[in-house]
């Protein structure tokens, strides 16, 4: 039995058929078309499965290794050598090559080829990932508020406001798509990392959300009051502000329901302004219950004349004496509204300061000193109650920040499902905060509900946020809208011309046109946690990514572990 001696040096026998350059240079191109096929078919499993044409580069870049070692001389040059080259050779740049021929057809195609190929996933992905968890606290305070990582591994972020400036954030999106997440991941940044107070107003129970804010406030170690049918903790509207702002937040709660709602309420405000008047001045405290029981002119002038100065007196009785008989019956019905909103059981709860055990919370001084406000209205339940609470807090934020423009102390607040609420205030707390340092996150189910809250207030609310966080949109009208406020970018447009057999015949037309950054039908097509993110604030080609919303605490180890440390629940958060 014979056997084939190895030659020193080398590491696999010299097949003695093969002795000439001719069939070698066969055997190695035989080699190099079988690897093509193979990258080029790797290629296209790659590009479907959404990763990028950057993963031809490894191996393209050993082929030419192998390459400069033969001409350098490193690697001698042998049979196994030359089989070893043509094998990375035709598979790496048929790997490269197929890959950058399907990103260009891409690019061609345009619309959502485009942006999936935008999304693919590189060879340094899993890198820049692993850098941005390592960063820790510090990736907080980066170049804005990080909500999550898009598909590529990087933070996502929404602009973060500051005392001095406020950036508002919008976050629409159907029920169950992520709206919730995204708010609360938000919220402990801004209270745990820039040190803001926040006000939270949410218009049903969500235990997410509030175990967030929770949270939030226990690691900063800010006090915590939580406002709800159940408790703890009560609201006092006409705590602080001036007369005219007081009365203001009582007279937009009611709905007047007539054609002449304008002239009643207008003959109605200047006698209210009366009554507050004349109760601040009163021995017990000015409140919802006794503002109700003196809206009646014969009652007023009773206590101004047993407890105000001679002067307001006065002013009283003369006012009552030049009241008309339709003036009389706006009074009467506005009295009426008011004693039915005080009267009934979460009002009471919740709005007299008198028999809370604890004082009710001032909103202005809550804001003041940074503290952490949860709002569990509970519509579901408390109706119109809850409404008219969440009207008065929201016209309560807006005075509190036209008090405060240009002396900002931070304040982050956040509304969710807007729609249960449908309070006009909303405008006025959008318009104003910025300048105040307010920084304003909404959440709505539709944007039909900005419409139902007054003709223009979604336009305005979409002229001054500073990020869209949109979640799966149900209807057509919404989806157009988004995009339409993400905007448009250049693109070329192609028209190719086809034979008898589909193929092309390399005649087409090329122009220059634009198209929507995010389709509309892409943000109908978003899954559960995901969102487009874009940040409209910012200049250049592209200012919008696709990411998975990631809570802080997910998110970022050491932000975790502040979270463990800090205690949890009702009586290791709420603090005083």
């Amino acid at each position: 039995m014979e056997h084939t001696e190895i030659p020193s040096g080398h590491g696999l026998p010299q097949p003695p058929d093969l002795a000439g350059p001719a069939e070698l240079a066969g055997v190695a191109v035989a080699l190099a078309l079988l690897c093509a096929g193979l990258g080029a078919g790797l290629a296209w499993q790659l590009w479907r499965r959404d990763f990028a044409w950057t993963w031809g580069l490894p191996a393209s870049l050993l082929a030419l290794a192998i390459l400069w070692a033969l001409i350098d001389g490193i690697l001698p040059f042998s049979w196994a050598s030359g089989y070893a080259l043509a094998i990375a050779a035709g598979f790496a740049f048929a790997l490269l090559g197929v890959g950058l021929y399907l990103r260009k057809e891409d690019r061609r195609a345009g619309g959502d080829r485009e942006a999936a190929a935008r999304r693919r996933r590189g060879v340094l992905d899993g890198v820049r990932r692993r850098f941005a968890e390592r960063g820790g606290a510090s990736q907080l305070t980066a170049a804005g508020v990080p909500i999550g990582r898009t598909d590529r591994g990087r933070l996502a972020c929404v602009p973060r406001g500051s005392a001095a400036s406020g950036c508002h954030v919008l976050v629409p999106g159907a029920t169950g798509a992520g709206k919730t997440t995204t708010l609360g991941a938000v919220l402990s940044d801004y209270v745990i990392a820039s040190g803001f107070g926040a006000v939270v107003i949410e218009a049903k129970s969500d235990g997410a959300l509030l175990e967030a804010a929770r949270n939030a406030a226990a690691t900063r170690g800010a006090p915590f009051h939580l406002v709800s049918p159940e408790g703890p903790d009560g609201y006092d509207p006409l705590a602080s502000g001036e007369v005219d702002e007081r009365s203001e937040r009582l007279v937009a709660v009611q709905d007047w329901g007539s054609g002449d709602a304008d002239f009643y309420r207008q003959a109605a405000s200047p006698f209210l302004r009366f009554v507050l008047a004349v109760l601040e001045v009163s021995a017990r405290p000015v409140s919802l219950a006794r503002a109700a029981r003196y809206c009646d002119p014969d009652r007023l002038a009773e206590l101004a004349i047993a407890e105000a100065h001679e002067q307001l007196a006065i002013e009283v009785r003369e006012s009552n004496a030049a009241l008309s008989a339709e003036e009389r019956r706006a009074i009467g019905g506005m009295g009426a509204r008011l004693r039915n909103l005080a009267s009934s059981q979460f009002a009471s709860r919740w709005l007299d300061p008198e028999p809370l055990r604890e004082p009710a919370i001032d909103l202005r001084a809550a804001i003041s000193r940074r503290e952490v406000v949860y709002f569990r209205l509970d519509t579901d339940r408390t109706g119109h109650v809850g409404r008219a609470i969440a009207q008065m807090v929201l016209l309560d934020l807006g005075a509190a920040a036209s008090a405060m423009m240009g002396r900002g102390v931070g304040t982050f607040v956040a509304i969710d499902e807007f729609g249960a609420l449908e309070a006009s205030a909303l405008e006025r707390l959008f318009t104003r905060g910025r300048g105040a340092g307010f920084s304003v996150a909404l959440g709505t189910q539709t944007l039909a509900d900005l419409r139902a809250a007054g003709s223009v207030v979604r336009e305005r609310v979409g002229a001054t946020v500073s990020a869209l966080v949109c979640h799966r949109l149900g209807g057509q009208q919404d989806a157009e809208w988004a995009a339409q406020l993400v905007g448009t970018v250049p693109t070329w447009e192609n028209t190719t011309r086809t034979g008898g057999w589909g193929l092309p015949t390399g005649q087409g037309t090329r122009t220059r046109g634009h198209r929507f950054e995010v389709h509309p039908a892409e943000l109908q097509r978003l899954g559960r946690g995901e969102a487009y993110l874009a940040s409209l604030e910012q200049g250049g080609r592209r200012r919008s990514a696709r990411v998975r919303v990631v809570p802080a605490w997910e998110r970022l180890p050491a932000t975790q572990s502040r979270l463990d440390k800090a205690p949890t629940g009702p009586e290791g958060s709420s603090q005083r």
